[in-house]
């Protein structure tokens, strides 16, 4: 028999913001085990470390920092060349009653979860372009929809959404694409780490995704090029009843 015919090794630079854990820390693994040079960023020193053993570099990159961002810029493209994938993963949560989320909170939220990966995108855009790469947006499920407690999160995933989707447009008439990738809830402490240590009681029965399983999907979009893939079937049948009748959905949704 013939020997089994193995794929060829994915040679795209890479970079993954947000990736010294969750969703981010698995996406980087995920383009490396395929072969990409990836350059995986964040900010914890500490997890940096660490995540220097899975990717080919790792870098300290302060998404709401322009100095950090153009640093992280010029060294990428100094070292590689080009770059042909963008992962904007980076992204912080909030998740209090309208009441308690004053505007200096949601200007910290906004500040990393849109103008973060707003300031990125614009920095490698025109690499982007030049290689005819893809832009990969990490946004969410509440960036279609509301959710209670979620105002500054969605704010920020909704304008996300509404700029790819504007980017994508004026990027026509280029071989560069924009995908935008919305996960649901992701098993990783991301709502403890942003202090809200009810969720799971607020949402019982709900099933989490694993994040290898959503770097699974951000890799396969990354060559699909699909304008927007949300992930799971139950996010997608909320979504669809979202869009014929939101009145409707917030009668049925059962979480607090």
């Amino acid at each position: 028999m013939p020997p089994e015919a193995t794929a060829a090794p994915d040679s795209r630079v890479v970079l993954v913001t947000g990736a010294t854990s969750g969703i981010g820390l698995e996406t980087a693994k995920r383009f490396a085990a395929a072969g990409a040079k990836v350059i995986g960023s964040g900010r914890d020193q500490g997890r940096l470390g660490d995540l220097a053993r899975e990717v080919d570099l790792a870098l300290t990159l302060d998404v709401t920092d322009d100095t950090s961002v153009a640093i992280a810029r010029a060294l990428i493209l100094d070292r590689y060349g080009r770059l042909d994938v963008l992962v904007n993963n980076a992204g912080i949560g909030l998740f209090r009653p309208w009441e308690e989320t004053d505007i200096g909170a949601i200007e910290k939220v906004m500040a990393v979860n849109f103008y973060g990966a707003v300031r990125v995108a614009r920095a490698f855009l025109p690499a982007l372009i030049t290689a005819g790469g893809v832009l990969v947006q990490v946004a969410s499920v509440a960036g279609r929809r509301g959710y209670k407690k979620h105002t500054a999160y969605c704010a920020s995933k909704h304008a996300l959404i509404g700029w790819s989707e504007s980017l994508r447009y004026d990027l026509a008439e280029t071989a560069a694409s924009v995908v935008v990738v919305c996960p649901p809830a992701i098993r990783t402490p991301f709502f403890e780490n942003a202090g809200y240590m009810t969720f799971e009681a607020d949402h019982p029965g709900m099933k989490t995704m694993p994040p290898s399983e959503v770097a699974d999907a951000i890799y396969q979009a990354s060559l699909d090029r699909p304008d927007t893939r949300i992930l799971s079937t139950r996010a997608r049948v909320l979504d669809a009843l979202n869009s014929v009748s939101p009145a409707l959905l917030r009668r049925v949704q059962t979480y607090k």
